[in-house]
């Protein structure tokens, strides 16, 4: 009886430890257009229902430009707003290669969504995967452990 319970604590401690759905995570979008569309036409549901599912909002386009940048350059507030909502970096590199009298336009507009209006309720759930893994973890070995020594 104990081997049994041994194997299964062991199957689920491996299991909780190599979740495949997080060794998915922040994989490159496979369009940068589409995503960039999602942003642009507000569609904030669907642009995070893809980030949890793996499609990284910081990803680069040819020009090596995130959405964001993207977004600052075409002074397109829209689609600023609903990358900043979906969890994008607030800072990526591209921001340090652009323009600062533009960038600084841009960000003065009252119409641009700050950062701290949003708070990490906004990220996507896989920034809290290792968490969740961590207290399963725990959780397993910890009953094993009680069941195991039981007599």
């Amino acid at each position: 009886m104990k081997r049994a319970i041994s194997s299964v604590v062991c199957w689920s401690l491996v299991s909780s430890l190599m979740p495949m759905d997080v060794w998915a995570r922040k994989l490159p979008p496979a369009d940068f257009g589409q995503m960039y569309s999602l942003a642009s036409s507000g569609n904030l549901g669907s642009l995070m229902a893809a980030a949890s599912r793996g499609l990284d909002l910081d990803a680069p386009n040819e020009d090596g430009d995130s959405g964001i940048c993207v977004a600052i350059k075409r002074h397109d507030i829209k689609a600023y707003n609903t990358f900043i909502k979906a969890g994008a970096s607030v800072h990526p590199m591209c921001v340090n290669y652009m323009d600062t009298a533009k960038y600084k336009r841009f960000m003065a507009s009252s119409s641009v969504v700050k950062y701290s209006d949003y708070p990490t309720s906004f990220q996507p759930r896989e920034n809290y995967d290792w968490a969740i893994v961590g207290v399963a973890t725990a959780v397993t070995l910890g009953v094993g452990w009680v069941i195991m020594n039981a007599n």
